[in-house]
């Protein structure tokens, strides 16, 4: 009784003294270098109460006299200031946080091709076969652990419970899936997202228990963010990769296979060369164009299609590129695209459509309109939020393309489920606000540095976007050394994304070429419609010495018309930095 006593007694002198004192409102500015510091931290210590920095480096928060400030940012020294009931207004100047470091001498190792690695696999116990290649733990920037099967004693009901002992984060599940168990790695992840798995090149989304654990010959796990990384949505939760004996012999045999992310593919295929160009199919009203002699009776036919075809966008847009190309009308061109904007306004898929047209003609400000559009009709969707603020990069206002991007963070975190950039869900936008206040250093910071190293390294960045959602294809990417990547975006990704809680709108992807191979790179591209009868455009832009001084880019627009497979996209040459379509 004594002790519940005095802690009431001590409880009711907090709040009494506490109570005396008169809460002040602290503000100012932090800066670096004298440049305004946007969303920089304010928090009083010891607690969990704080602001951030507005666009203007600017804050207010109310304090006690006693209280200590801390103002803490990214790459920065934390500065901790005494408040006291003289002093109401703290403006602060941040500096870099430099460590000191013991010297290092990094030596540089060559880049090995999967045919090496492949023959170091039977001494070398850090590499693993999977569909997305054979993966060096020493060279990935990701965790993952390999596991020697002679490690695995036989236990339990399959070869899980062998895994137990050198997985102790592992959860099995075979209460709820009594014949299909389910193995969730609790320590990374919620345990709504269940592992897959990678069995010799093949991934099963259920355990594969009918594996014996004689028959293991190497076991990998890559947590989320590298199972993100290598197998999209579906590896949120984690991948356990297996590599069998069998086929560990069959490689030793030197029968020839590609452990590449299209699914180990047999490597006597030829389709790795440059296949027949895709083009797309032509519209019945452009083929009745080619009677035409002159721009005036170009203009008759025009006048004659318009009342029939007019309802569609797109039959606006073959024209005005009809007009521009074949006869130099540059007005007349202008004028059906105006068209479009007006009469379309109201349809995002088609008024994105155009803003890649305008940007095509080099017509920024007229883009940037759309994309002013577009966002108001799917203000929800992650991409039209990132367009804009590309589209103000674009004309030079990187001051405003910072803000949208710093406005979509705040109200993503705020009001959607799924937080900015969790799972890497919005790494495209991360990437590219990195590298807006990268090439403007001292003016701009970022305040979460989740993916500085990844995005921070200069090289080849290859950005695909496309105007409809809809839109199903695959794209296939042939490095100089002839072994090849696919990635798609079909129903069952966009199923995956769905099931997965963070599908955010997105129509675009981005890759970064790696830098060790230069020469070729092949681009071929599977397209299999949209559900629709209308055209999909994609828009290809490659960046070479992406996130350094020296950046430069270039664009392609392609019309996506009538479902082909393994057709010839462009090229991308890293050595002689060329974009050929």
């Amino acid at each position: 009784m004594a002790r519940i006593f005095v802690s009431i007694t001590f409880f009711f002198v907090f709040v009494i003294g506490t109570a005396q004192a008169t809460k002040i409102t602290i503000s100012g500015k932090v800066t670096y270098m004298d440049q305004a510091l946007p969303n920089a931290n304010v928090v009083i210590k010891g607690t969990s109460i704080g602001t951030k920095t507005d666009i203007k480096g600017k804050y207010s928060i109310e304090v006690y006299p006693g209280n200590i400030l801390a103002f803490s940012y990214l790459g920065m020294q934390t500065i901790e200031v005494d408040v006291d009931d003289t002093h109401n207004v703290m403006d602060i100047q941040l500096s870099e946080h430099v460590e000191e470091l013991n010297e290092v001498v990094v030596k540089k190792r060559k880049r090995k091709s999967q045919k090496e690695l492949l023959a170091d696999y039977p001494t070398n116990t850090n590499l693993i076969k999977s569909s997305w290649g054979i993966m060096d733990k020493d060279r990935t920037s990701y965790s993952m652990r390999v596991i020697d099967g002679k490690n695995l004693m036989p236990s339990g009901i399959d070869f899980l419970d062998a895994l137990l002992p050198w997985v102790p984060n592992m959860l099995i599940d075979r209460v709820t899936y009594p014949l299909d168990p389910r193995v969730y790695l609790t320590q990374y992840g919620s345990t709504k997202t269940h592992v897959i798995f990678d069995v010799d090149g093949f991934v099963y989304e259920q355990a594969p228990t009918f594996i014996s654990v004689h028959e293991i010959d190497r076991v990998a796990v890559l947590t989320r963010n590298g199972a993100f990384a290598r197998y999209g949505p579906r590896g949120a939760g984690g991948v356990i990769i297996i590599n069998t004996k069998e086929q560990t012999r069959i490689d030793d045999l030197g029968v020839k296979r590609i452990y590449s992310n299209s699914g180990l593919r047999d490597s006597i295929n030829d389709r790795l060369a440059i296949k027949q160009a895709y083009v797309p199919e032509i519209p019945e009203y452009i083929k009745e164009y080619s009677l035409a002699d002159s721009e005036e009776e170009a203009i008759q036919i025009f006048e004659n299609q318009k009342t029939r075809f007019s309802n569609s966008p797109y039959y606006l847009l073959d024209i005005s590129q009809y007009f521009k190309d074949t006869w130099g009308d540059n007005k007349k061109s202008q004028a059906l695209l105006d068209t479009l904007a007006h009469q379309f306004a109201h349809d995002a898929i088609a008024l994105k459509a155009l803003a890649y047209r305008y940007e095509n003609l080099g017509l920024l400000e007229s883009a940037l309109q759309q994309y002013l559009a577009i966002l108001k009709l799917k203000p929800r969707d992650a991409q039209s939020h990132r367009d804009l603020a590309n589209a103000y990069d674009e004309i030079g206002n990187y001051q405003k393309a910072i803000h949208i991007y710093s406005r979509y963070e705040l109200a993503v975190n705020d009001l959607d489920s799924v937080p900015f950039d969790k799972y890497g869900t919005d790494e495209l936008m991360t990437t590219e606000r990195m590298n807006i206040i990268k090439l403007n250093a001292g003016k701009f910071f970022l305040e979460s540095g989740t993916l500085e190293e990844r995005t921070a390294i200069p090289g080849n960045r290859v950005l695909f976007e496309w105007n409809n959602n809809a839109a199903e294809f695959e794209l296939q990417f042939v490095d100089p050394e002839k072994y090849y990547d696919s990635w798609e975006y079909t129903v069952e990704t966009k199923e995956a994304e769905l099931s997965a809680e963070i599908s955010k709108g997105y129509s675009s992807k981005q890759f970064f070429l790696d830098d060790n191979l230069k020469g070729e790179w092949v681009i071929n591209i599977s397209y299999f419609g949209n559900g629709s009868q209308d055209p999909t455009y994609l828009k290809v832009t490659t960046f070479f010495d992406y996130g350094t001084l020296e950046q430069r880019q270039a664009t392609k627009l392609f019309k996506l018309a009538g479902i082909k497979e393994d057709s010839y996209l462009c090229r991308i040459n890293t050595e002689s930095k060329l974009f050929i379509e």
